[in-house]
């Protein structure tokens, strides 16, 4: 069976949709994170930039951690859309 135009443009959209949805809560943590902490350091008058990195990245890491399941049962749920719709 081969794959048309438009069933190949719904699947890159799809993909991409599914990508924005799982990358999006460890951006968006990690923005509020460095947001937070750069309001911090501008109010204690802290010139390091150093500083900012850690708390992000601990953080984004737990964020990770925590969706992880999640992540995964999309990934899959995905993958096994892919695979059983007809025409691919």
């Amino acid at each position: 069976m081969t794959l048309d135009s438009s069933q190949a443009v719904d699947l890159c959209r799809q993909a991409l949709m599914l990508a924005v949805m799982l990358a999006a809560p460890v951006l968006i943590v990690g923005a509020i994170v460095g947001i937070v902490t750069g309001l911090l350091q501008t109010l204690f008058q802290i010139q390091d930039q150093s500083i900012s990195f850690v708390p992000k990245l601990i953080v984004s890491s737990l964020v990770l951690l925590a969706c992880l399941p999640w992540m995964f049962s999309r990934i899959i749920e995905f993958t096994q859309t892919v695979f059983v719709s007809p025409g691919m």
